[in-house]
């Protein structure tokens, strides 16, 4: 009777276990959506030559790109916003301005989610020794 009431106890307790385990469903790893925010970056810019810079758009919103240096002297540099491409470092741009280095946006462009890229291009301006060039480039 010891033995039998032993086995009882061992089998409910087999039981209990096995039903606060786990449920076995397989869980689908998921990798985390980008993140709004604000990239800087910082490159030589050559005669003729680009700067470019991708990110990811995690909403729809406005992208805002700043050229917040370029020098020596204050030259006049091309900015764009576009998609990854085969055109003008590897951007195939969609919007473009020339302007000037400052403080505020010289650049916006409304943009679903997804991939990007933004960057600056020589319009003529720039040195034999290069001209280093300063963006941020604000997005949803």
């Amino acid at each position: 009777m010891r033995r039998s009431l032993g086995l009882a106890i061992v089998g409910v307790l087999a039981l209990t276990a096995a039903a606060c385990g786990s449920d076995n469903t397989p869980t689908t790893p998921t990798t985390p959506a980008p993140a709004p925010g604000t990239d800087t970056f910082t490159g030589t810019l050559a005669p003729g030559g680009t700067v470019m810079h991708s990110f990811t758009a995690s909403a729809a919103g406005p992208v805002v790109v700043t050229l917040t240096g370029a020098g020596p002297g204050s030259p006049l540099v091309g900015l764009g916003i576009g998609v990854p491409g085969a055109n003008i470092g590897g951007c195939d741009l969609t919007k473009t301005v020339q302007t000037v280095a400052g403080p505020i946006g010289q650049l916006t462009a409304s943009v679903e989610a997804g991939d990007y890229c933004a960057g600056a291009f020589d319009v003529g301006t720039a040195p034999s020794t290069g001209l280093l060039v300063t963006m941020s480039v604000s997005h949803p």
